[in-house]
């Protein structure tokens, strides 16, 4: 492969100069450059770290040959921008991350890059930047790992619904107090299924991130391990001219989509994978994830969804042992390559030649079941296909009057119950207003709240954890009322909640013409999410439509929140949260 970074001696003389001070030598420069990026900082405990593996990474390119460079665009943090104004800005900051990615990788000609992240949207932003670069370098990502639970399986899920549960009167806030000190007890992504966990395992899925490397336990050694390898991998994909584009392929896409129906991923991953898939220029439609998930058994018993923690399903045998049991279904391409200039197949065959699966089994031995009768077994964290959690996938793609386009519903982690349902339209214009009308419990069983003008194009797409999780947090709650929201969901959000509704309000989807007491059908089965009555009483389909027609010609255009700065930049060239929410063009794409 070419040395693009040769070009710096022909075009920028000053190079050695500007150079030298950061004590980068002449022989230094006459080496493969490689742009080692991580988003290192103080925002959550999946950065603070990070800056030890930039440094392992840069060994192993030193030993293979090479010369690394530092650089970080520090990720934001998705549960301290809850409840303001600030949430609005985590899905923004996924575009803007992939941006810096991309003017370092094209400013400096570099020859490689090794992209370290482990949470919410720079994560994400890595593998969108690697769709980017993917014609001009190889590209290794490596994943800082999952956090501890904490006493009693405590993680940091519970902090949300404990707050709910404070406001309505439910809870000491003593509780509230204690579940806050020692729910995240170590440096780590969070220790659920949460989006961190989730683009983890889609980085390896993808073929992106080395084999055993999502979910490793970011206080163990292995994370070094891996971000030592990282350095040694991109040198040798150069070497062998593999760039990111013979990696992202439409095969490593799909593979991604059945380990993420498999794992219980988050929605989040859905607003992601379309993204990935579009900078690498790789046709993808989101409603893959409801056809591969009729044919993909839910195999995890990981919170929220389940019982145990992320880095429990490391010990169990991580992705590796998914890609073993759906391998044996005939559900993957295993003659997709990946990082390491092998094939999916090859490397799970080499990764059973080591004793990765025996030491993950001995470290799982060390935990007891959350009940705490015996020690903790493979089968209690990775069901087998004879007895999964699910015969079907995690996530349900629902279409109708309310979403045309789609919508997403994270059916794994609601109670049965509620897959069916019928209820009154209560509607809100914000999701503070909803949270305020839920913790007052305002609500009636059956109701269906919507919750509007919170989608990409409206103000950036904030998640709803907080009243999704005081849904789930209220018991009398749980089982009877649904929220509908153009918004977006944190991944540790439970319950009858379903989200991404596209058109979106700002877009004059039919969700901004809903009015309290429509009659809001949902359906598992059908698929269906429609707006099927007004007034308490069902009407025909001719009916609805005449209505929706109807209140479409009195409904006025709503003024844009933020017409400046970054969010005014996302809202105007955001597309629909089905096509992933990335930034393209002012006419749509």
């Amino acid at each position: 492969m070419d040395k693009r970074s040769s070009i710096l001696e022909a075009c920028a003389p000053q190079t050695p100069s500007l150079y030298a001070p950061g004590g980068f030598t002449r022989d230094d420069l006459s080496k493969p450059q490689i742009l080692l990026y991580s988003t290192s900082g103080e925002a959550h405990p999946g950065s603070y770290h990070l800056d030890k593996l930039v440094e392992q990474a840069r060994m192993g390119v030193a030993l293979a040959g090479g010369t690394g460079f530092k650089f970080t665009t520090s990720d934001v943090c998705d549960g301290i921008a809850q409840g303001h104004d600030g949430m609005n800005y985590p899905l923004a900051s996924r575009e803007f991350i992939a941006g810096m990615i991309e003017i370092y990788a094209c400013t400096h000609q570099y020859d490689g890059a090794v992209l370290i992240s482990s949470c919410d949207k720079g994560l994400p932003a890595c593998l969108v930047a690697a769709g980017r670069l993917k014609e001009l370098m190889p590209v290794v990502v490596v994943p800082g790992g999952s956090n501890e639970p904490g006493p009693n399986y405590l993680m940091e899920g519970a902090v949300g619904i404990a707050d709910a549960q404070v406001r309505a009167g439910l809870l000491d806030r003593e509780e509230l107090t204690f579940i806050q000190d020692h729910t995240l007890p170590c440096n780590g992504a969070c220790q659920f299924m949460g989006t961190a966990s989730t683009m983890q395992v889609m980085s390896e899925a993808l073929g992106l991130a080395a084999p055993t490397t999502a979910l490793a336990p970011a206080t163990q050694r292995y994370v070094l391990n891996n971000a030592r390898k990282a350095g040694h991998l991109v040198m040798n994909l150069r070497a062998r001219g593999i760039r990111a584009k013979d990696i992202l392929t439409e095969g490593a896409i799909r593979n991604a989509v059945v380990i993420h129906q498999a794992t219980g991923g988050s929605t989040n991953g859905l607003l992601h994978l379309p993204a990935i898939a579009h900078a690498a220029g790789v046709p993808f439609d989101v409603t893959m994830f409801d056809v591969l998930g009729q044919k993909t058994p839910y195999l995890t018993n990981i919170h929220t969804a389940g019982q145990y923690a992320s880095r429990q399903l490391w010990f169990a045998g991580g992705i590796q042992r998914i890609i073993s049991i759906l391998a044996d279904m005939g559900l993957l391409d295993m003659d997709a390559l990946t990082v390491t200039g092998q094939t999916v197949r090859e490397n799970l065959e080499a990764v059973k030649k080591t004793d990765f699966f025996r030491m993950g089994e001995g470290y799982l031995s060390n935990y007891a079941t959350t009940d705490g009768s015996r020690r903790l077994q493979l089968t209690d964290v990775i069901r087998t296909p004879d007895d999964p959690k699910s015969k079907r996938g995690s996530v349900a793609v629902l279409k109708g009057n309310i979403a045309p386009e789609g919508s997403v519903f994270k059916y794994s982690a609601c109670d049965p119950t509620m897959y069916e349902h019928v209820g009154r339209a209560v509607v809100f214009d914000s999701e503070e207003d909803c949270f305020a009308a839920v913790t007052g419990l305002k609500l009636e069983a059956g109701d269906v709240a919507i919750v509007r003008y919170e989608g990409p194009r409206s103000c950036g797409m904030p998640e709803l954890f907080n009243t999704s999780s005081a849904i789930v947090g209220i018991e009398k709650y749980r089982k009877s009322i649904a929220l509908v929201t153009d918004g977006r969901f944190s991944g540790a959000t439970a319950g009858p909640v379903i989200g991404h509704v596209s058109p979106e309000a700002a877009s004059g989807g039919s969700i901004s013409l809903i009015e309290d007491g429509d009659l809001i059908e949902i359906s598992v089965e059908r698929r269906a999410l429609n707006i099927v009555g007004t007034n308490g009483e069902k009407r025909t389909h001719e009916e609805m439509e005449r209505v929706l027609a109807e209140r479409k010609a009195r409904t006025p255009a709503r003024t844009p929140k933020y017409t400046a700065g970054i969010l005014g930049a996302y809202t105007q060239l955001a597309t629909s949260a089905m096509k992933g929410a990335y930034m393209g063009r002012i006419t749509g794409s």
